[in-house]
């Protein structure tokens, strides 16, 4: 008896996260085709190791298997001497099992076979009644697409399963005929500014050499190209990529999730310009229906949490927590997901903390979250979550328990996975703390010795940026005035303009707005209101709280405030 549809999600998804994490996607697209398809399909994967391979299989049948799907296993060796008898054996193997697996050993499909099984392929897909999972190489697939056209357009899809290389750049003049791009996704990455720039060079000269590849297979490095032009903060570039390439390609071939997906990437780098009205249309309009629609329960509670993130950044808390309790956590308690319950934890207990609720904040992490992640192995997951409990901590005034935690027991994880940009990002808080019981000098050598050098490596330039407005806190704590106003309106605020950043942009233009007004000099006082007036416009536009602190400040200055239109 098959299992209920929830359960199944449940299944699919922790068999997805047993496998190595760069298979999650293609595992989670190839389940879903199969258990949700018509009866007839042709799908193509690219498994060449044999383990991953099995691995994969195996994971793939326990969810078939619960869905009440029969599953039969089809290899290719001397025993198949041809594609006639290739054919009568999948005519008998569909007849007991509706998905068939037809495993390939390597250059069994050649050029002339393909031919062969192309002019099958009408009889094949009437009388076939199954799903046919063709897992090959990268070499035959390449060979459908030229030897097979119109069982070609056929497909319902191609997937790949291979292991990740020793190195994330893929050289371009090794890559022959249509074989599938290896994209870099082992963890967090800590790639240089250079390496990414040379990775996206390598992927556009990819793509460039590959015009006549078939659509299935463009779509990683694609997105590849999207996520590296993001990270390496060309947010113009990744808008116009999402836009003008990805979903045009998504919507050619029917793909409404990828669709779906790639409408929230764009969504998170309006939500970082301000434009919240269209981020919010985007999640509730452009990707909750279609998860809806595709049963994806999962997606539509992380949907759900951008919604309550944006709601929470305009100051609805009351709201931001109904949707985290009764739209999120119900989802991910009953699909078994502890990790998304335990960010969404996560988000409850910053909210409270903003409350001021700081017990039950420190409640939730001590007693919610570091048990889930100590249950799960996931030392990485654990410091972050010691990090919050320091935020609480600091919030009290507890600030040497909070230098102990960061040094003790963020800063050696950290070090010890090799993540420089989470180890750069705990330094960053040491020297707040530093700088909050006086110890300025401290925290501008760590500012200067430790971070700068480390995020300007990673090409962080959002982080440089932070970084650099710390520096000016410290000098103009110091008196240093001009020097503060130089690194403020040189070093910080271009950043902020040239990313959008607009609640950024805002605060910055602020600061720099409260410094020229120590100036007795009418043109600084002249700059100092327009800049006050920009800023309140930004932040009143965004619906954000700070806005309303803004407007107070200008109001004890004798300025006029002008409401947002």
């Amino acid at each position: 008896m098959a299992a209920a549809d929830f359960e199944i999600e449940r299944l699919r998804l922790q068999a997805a996260g047993s496998l190595p994490a760069h298979c999650f996607d293609d595992f989670q697209r190839l389940s879903r085709t199969l258990l949700h398809g018509p009866a007839f399909q042709w799908l193509l994967v690219d498994a060449p190791h044999e383990l991953l391979r099995k691995q994969v299989m195996a994971a793939l049948d326990g969810v078939l298997h619960a869905a009440g799907l029969q599953i039969n296993r089809l290899p290719l060796g001397r025993r198949i001497a041809d594609v006639a008898t290739l054919e009568k054996r999948l005519l008998k193997n569909a007849g007991k099992a509706a998905v068939v697996h037809v495993i390939g050993s390597q250059g069994w499909f050649d050029a002339a076979r393909w031919d062969a099984f192309n002019v099958r392929r009408e009889r094949i897909a009437a009388e076939v009644r199954a799903r046919l999972v063709f897992w090959l190489d990268a070499e035959a697939i390449a060979l459908a697409s030229h030897g097979a056209p119109d069982l070609w357009a056929w497909r319902g899809g191609v997937y790949a399963f291979t292991p990740l290389r020793s190195t994330g750049l893929l050289r371009t003049d090794t890559v022959g005929g249509d074989a599938p791009f290896v994209p870099h996704r082992d963890g967090p990455d800590v790639r240089s500014m250079s390496e990414r720039r040379r990775r996206i060079a390598d992927i556009r000269a990819w793509l460039d050499s590959h015009g006549s590849a078939a659509d299935d297979l463009i779509v990683a490095p694609l997105e590849e190209l999207g996520r590296l032009l993001h990270a390496v903060g060309d947010y113009d570039a990744a808008l116009a990529h999402w836009r003008e390439r990805e979903l045009p390609l998504h919507r050619l071939r029917g793909d409404d999730r990828r669709v779906a997906v790639t409408q929230g990437k764009i969504a998170d780098v309006l939500q970082v310009r301000g434009q919240l009205d269209e981020v919010l249309r985007i999640r509730r309009e452009e990707q909750l229906p279609v998860y809806e629609r595709l049963g994806d329960a999962r997606s539509v509670a992380l949907t759900q949490g951008g919604i309550a993130d944006v709601l929470e950044a305009r100051g609805q808390s009351d709201e931001a927590l109904r949707i985290r309790r009764e739209e999120e956590l119900p989802v991910y308690e009953r699909l078994g997901d502890e990790r998304e319950r335990a960010v969404t934890q996560a988000k409850i207990a910053d909210v409270l903390e903003a409350r001021g609720q700081l017990d039950e904040a420190l409640r939730i992490h001590r007693e919610e979250l570091v048990p889930v992640f100590e249950r799960l192995g996931d030392v990485r997951a654990r410091a972050v979550t010691q990090g919050r409990i320091a935020d609480v901590l600091e919030a009290r005034g507890e600030l040497n328990e909070v230098l102990r935690i960061r040094r003790e027991e963020q800063l050696p994880v950290f070090e010890r996975l090799g993540d420089v940009r989470e180890r750069a990002l705990t330094q960053a808080r040491i020297a707040d703390v530093l700088e909050a019981r006086g110890q300025l000098g401290e925290a501008l050598r760590i500012r200067r010795e430790e971070l700068l050098p480390v995020f300007e490596s990673l090409g962080d330039v959002r982080s440089m940026a932070l970084t650099h407005g710390g520096i000016a806190d410290v000098l103009e704590a110091w008196g240093q005035w001009d020097e503060a106003l130089r690194i403020r309106q040189e070093e910080e605020l271009p950043v902020y303009e040239r990313l959008g950043d607009v609640r950024a942009r805002a605060v910055v233009r602020w600061k720099i707005a409260l410094q020229l007004l120590g100036r007795a000099e009418s043109a600084s006082l002249a700059e100092a209101r327009q800049l006050l007036e920009a800023a309140y416009a930004d932040l009143s536009r965004m619906g954000l709280p700070e806005a309303q602190v803004l407007a107070e400040q200008m109001r004890e200055r004798g300025l006029t405030v002008v409401p947002s239109t």
